[in-house]
C-alpha cells in the first residue's frame, strides 16, 4: 500500500514525461517499425530450420532449391502456404503494449506506463494468449468476422471479451489490468513508475488469481461476473517459486491446484508459471541454459516466456533455430475505454484491433536477460503428465544445469527436535 500511495519526485516525473513524449513521437512517425526493418529484427532469416509458435511447429518457410522447374514451382507454392499459415497464426496472438490516457494510478497521477510498464505488459501478453488458447483453442484464427461481444452468457467469449479482462481500469471487471497488478503487488515493491522483474510480476498475478478464486467460491463456483466480457478467469494457477536455487515443480501441487474445490477428479485447466534466474551475469543468460530454453519453447504446452533484453522486457512466443521470436510491448497506444460497470452496458469495442499485430521480432536466445518467467498451459491431466515427461527428459539430458527440478511431492519437513540426541552436553541432529 505504501508503494501504491507513493507520489513521484520531480526527477522521476520529468524522466517519465520524457519517456511518454519519446514513445508518442516514435509511434506517430512509425520510427520503431522503420528501425526494426532496417536492423533486420522484423524479417525472419532465410534458413531451413523449422519455426515454433506457442509450441506449434511450422516447417521451414524457405522455398529451398530444386533443379527441376516443376519441383521448384511446387516448392514455392508449399512455402507460400506455410508462410500464410504462420502469418495467420501470428496475427491471432495477443499483443499488449504501453497505454496512455487511463485513470490516474493513485497519488503518482500517472496516466500512462511508457518507460516502466513493459514487464507487466509482457506478462499480460502471456496471460492473454493463454486465455485465448483456453477459451478458443490453439487452432483459432482471427479472420475478421467475429462479433465484438458474445451474443449471450452461454456463447463462447470473443477475443474482445478476453481482452476486457486487461483493460486499464481499477475495477473488478478487469482483474488483470495494470491497476490491479500494481494494487496486488504493492506489498511486493511494485509501484507506478518503477520497473518490475518477472518474479515479482508472477507473485502479483498469483495474488490476483487467489483473490478471484475466493470470489468464485463465494458465488458458488461461478466465474468472474463481468457482464461486458462474459468471460471467466476459469483457470487454476500453479506458481513454482522456491526461495532460492532451481525452482521445483511438484506434480502433487499442480494436481491439487487444478482440482482444488472439486471432488478431486474434476480437472480445471491449469496455468503453470515458473520464474527462473539463469545465470549470475547481470547482462545475459548463462549459455548452458540456451538449449533448454529453446526446447521449452518447442513444447506443446508452452504459452511463452516473459523475459527480455537487459533492462527491457519482451514476450517470447516462439523460436527458430538458435533465435527466439518475440512481441515487443514498447509501443504507446491509447488506452481502451470499453469498461462495463453494470449488467447490460455496452462495450465500445474501439480498441480490439490494437491487441493484435502482424509482425514478429527475433534475436539470439543467448542475448536474453537471465531473469525469466516460463509459462505452460495444461488443459487436461494428460497434458500435465506429458509436460512432466518432457521436462524430465530435458533434466536428464542436462543433469548438472537443469532449468527446473521435478518431484512428485515435497519432502516432509524434518522434526529436528525429535531427531536430536544429547551426547556429552552437545546437541546432535
Amino acid at each position: 500500500v505504501v508503494f501504491l500511495q507513493r507520489s513521484l519526485s520531480l526527477t522521476e516525473r520529468t524522466r517519465l514525461g520524457l519517456s511518454e513524449a519519446w514513445y508518442s513521437w516514435v509511434e506517430r512517425f512509425g520510427l520503431q517499425r522503420l528501425r526494426s526493418i532496417v536492423s533486420g529484427v522484423a524479417t525472419l532469416p532465410e534458413t531451413d530450420e523449422p519455426l515454433y509458435l506457442l509450441g506449434k511447429r511450422y516447417e521451414t518457410l524457405n522455398r529451398g532449391e530444386k533443379e527441376d522447374e516443376k519441383e521448384d514451382d511446387d516448392a514455392q507454392l508449399r512455402a507460400k502456404e506455410r508462410t500464410e499459415a504462420f502469418a495467420e497464426d501470428l496475427g491471432s496472438r495477443a499483443w499488449v503494449t504501453y497505454r496512455s490516457g487511463f485513470s490516474p494510478l493513485g497519488p503518482s497521477l500517472l496516466t500512462n506506463d511508457a518507460g516502466w510498464g513493459c514487464t507487466i505488459r509482457s506478462g499480460q501478453m502471456l496471460l492473454a494468449n493463454c486465455l485465448l488458447v483456453h477459451h478458443k483453442g490453439r487452432e483459432w484464427r482471427r479472420r475478421g468476422g467475429e462479433a465484438s461481444t458474445s451474443a449471450g452468457h452461454d456463447a463462447p467469449p470473443t477475443a474482445e471479451d478476453i481482452f476486457s479482462l486487461f483493460h486499464d481500469h481499477p475495477g473488478m471487471g478487469s482483474p488483470l489490468s495494470l491497476h490491479n497488478v500494481i494494487k496486488e503487488g504493492a506489498g511486493l515493491g511494485i509501484a507506478p513508475g518503477r520497473w518490475v522483474g518477472p518474479h515479482g510480476l508472477c507473485q502479483a498475478v498469483r495474488r490476483i488469481f487467489t483473490r478471484e478464486e475466493a470470489r468464485r467460491r463465494a458465488r458458488g463456483g461461478a466465474g468472474i461476473n463481468v457482464a461486458a466480457s462474459r468471460c471467466e478467469l476459469s483457470l487454476s494457477l500453479y506458481l513454482a517459486a522456491d526461495a532460492g536455487g532451481i525452482p521445483t515443480l511438484y506434480r502433487s501441487r499442480a494436481v491439487e491446484e487444478a482440482t482444488c474445490g472439486s471432488d478431486g477428479a474434476t480437472w480445471r485447466p491449469l496455468l503453470i508459471l515458473v520464474p527462473v534466474t539463469l545465470g549470475c551475469n547481470s547482462s545475459y543468460v548463462n549459455p548452458c541454459y540456451v538449449p533448454q530454453i529453446l526446447t521449452v519453447l518447442s513444447t506443446p504446452q508452452s504459452v511463452g516466456i516473459v523475459g527480455g533484453k537487459p533492462g527491457s522486457s519482451i514476450y517470447v512466443l516462439g523460436r527458430q533455430g538458435d533465435r527466439i521470436l518475440y512481441l515487443d510491448p514498447h509501443t504507446l497506444k491509447p488506452s481502451v475505454s470499453g469498461v462495463i460497470h453494470h449488467e447490460g452496458a455496452q462495450n465500445d469495442g474501439a480498441g480490439a484491433d490494437s491487441y493484435f499485430c502482424d509482425s514478429v521480432h527475433h534475436m539470439l536466445c543467448a542475448r536474453l536477460d537471465p531473469s525469466l518467467a516460463l509459462g505452460f498451459y495444461c488443459r487436461e491431466r494428460r497434458d500435465l503428465d506429458d509436460l512432466y515427461e518432457r521436462l524430465g527428459e530435458l533434466s536428464r539430458k542436462h543433469p548438472t544445469t537443469s532449468i527446473v527440478s521435478l518431484a512428485e511431492e515435497p519432502e516432509p519437513e524434518k522434526d529436528y527436535d525429535a531427531a536430536s540426541t544429547d551426547v556429552d552436553g552437545f546437541q546432535l541432529y
